[in-house]
Formats: structure tokens, C-alpha cells, sequence
């Protein structure tokens, strides 16, 4: 059975260090199956060096995912600069499965190329809820992807 839990509205994360401060968090709801929960956030990369920097922020803000979460960084972008007709040159795009063997390439295929998306990060975390619930898991990862998008206008 999927149940939903309602989603946080973006949070703004202000930082007095020399890091790129993230404002703006996009998230989906909390999807659940089999008591194994996923959630996705997004925000703007301009560039795939600022990674490992919001990597960092994501888990000092979000404390509780970086202790209880089994997978808490499967992660997808993409990078690339706009032709003033649209056409989008010097594609940058690659993926994380943080130990969710085979995610982190469904993520990127099956939610950013797929749908064109350009200059953002895209973070799904999951909580293990002690039932494997098999192929299913790229389902709910993807979905809770393509929520987080829209929440911010992105597809």
C-alpha cells in the first residue's frame, strides 16, 4: 500500500561560511511502501563542483536523514549551457547510487534526460523499512524525483 505524507515547504538555509548558500530546497512528499519511505529534493547546480559542497549542506541541515537513513544521498544531475534558440551545448551529467545498486543511472535516464532537465541536482533519500520490495523501489525512487521537480516548476 503507497501512503503519502505531506510535504515540507521549500526551506530557505543561510550559511556564513564561504559556501554556496542554498536557499531554496524543492521536496516531495514522503512516498511509502512496504515501511520503506522515499523522499527527493532538488535544487539549482550550475556547476557539478558545487556537489560534494551541497552534499554537505543537505546532510548538516537535514541531521535526522544523515542518522536514521539507510540510502541518504542517491543523487542524478545535469548540467549545461542555453543557446539563445534553446538548444542547451556543453551537457554535464553523471550519478550517485550511494549504495542503491543501479538508482542513481535510472535516475538520471528515466527523470532528468527523459524529461530534459537542465542545471539542477536532484537528492532521493530512503529509509529502509526492513521488507525488500524489489524493482519497485526505482519506481517510488523516480516518482518521488518527478514530484520534487514539479514542485519547483522544472517539468
Amino acid at each position: 500500500m503507497l501512503r503519502l505524507i505531506p510535504r515540507v515547504h521549500p526551506t530557505r538555509y543561510l550559511s556564513t561560511s564561504n559556501r554556496t548558500n542554498i536557499t531554496n530546497w524543492y521536496s516531495s512528499d514522503i512516498l511509502i511502501n512496504k515501511k520503506s519511505k522515499f523522499q527527493a529534493r532538488n535544487v539549482e547546480l550550475i556547476d557539478s563542483s558545487q556537489i560534494d559542497n551541497i552534499l554537505t549542506q543537505f546532510l548538516l541541515q537535514y541531521k535526522s536523514i544523515s542518522k536514521n537513513a539507510s540510502h541518504p544521498h542517491i543523487i542524478a544531475w545535469r548540467t549545461g549551457e542555453y543557446l539563445n534558440d534553446g538548444t542547451v551545448i556543453n551537457i554535464n551529467q553523471g550519478y550517485r547510487d550511494n549504495g542503491e545498486k543501479g538508482a542513481g543511472i535510472k535516475l538520471l535516464e528515466d527523470v532528468l534526460i527523459k524529461h530534459n532537465v537542465i542545471n539542477r541536482l536532484v537528492i532521493v533519500t530512503r529509509w529502509y523499512g526492513g521488507n525488500p520490495i524489489g524493482s519497485s523501489r526505482f519506481r517510488l525512487i523516480n516518482n518521488a524525483a518527478l514530484q520534487s521537480l514539479r514542485s519547483a516548476n522544472k517539468i
